[in-house]
């Protein structure tokens, strides 16, 4: 029983660690391949890039939301600046704001979202993305992260 209960305490106490670990790639007519970490639960929403000092093999993080919603993001204890990206439930982005690092502003969507994608600032500009664009996301598997190439405008993070 002692075994049990002591196994069950450590995949808790291990658990948080592991649980953006979901990746996808995004893709859009103006660029490809874009892989991210996936935050679907509240906490890895909550969260979001939070105490991240340096983006490694991922190239920033998507939050999916599983109804439409207005989303309210802001930076404190976020060190990276973001092209922050809002995306609505027929993959249109919708918005783009700027986060500056450890900001305490609101940034909202203004209208109801399924998705907000965190990149590091310029990005946005150097990938082409812009309001009305289209933008789809899926699954990676383990085959295509080892084959992923990174963007350039995120090289010096």
């Amino acid at each position: 029983m002692r075994f049990l209960i002591s196994r069950f305490f450590l995949f808790f106490l291990f658990f948080p660690l592991f649980s953006i670990s979901k990746e996808a790639i995004v893709f859009s007519q103006t660029f490809s391949n874009l892989l991210v970490k996936v935050a679907q639960a509240e906490e890895e929403k909550r969260k979001g890039l939070m105490f991240v000092d340096k983006l490694s093999q991922t190239n920033g993080l998507l939050l999916l939301y599983k109804k439409p919603k207005i989303v309210k993001i802001w930076m404190h204890n976020t060190q990276l600046p973001l092209d922050i990206i809002f995306i609505n439930d027929q993959n249109k982005v919708v918005l783009i704001r700027r986060g500056e690092p450890f900001s305490k502003k609101i940034i909202s969507s203004i209208t109801p979202v399924i998705g907000v994608l965190e990149i590091p600032e310029g990005c946005a500009k150097k990938l082409d993305i812009e309001v009305g664009d289209k933008t789809f996301w899926r699954v990676a598997n383990k085959s295509e992260v080892k084959n992923i190439r990174y963007y350039h405008c995120l090289d010096h993070f």
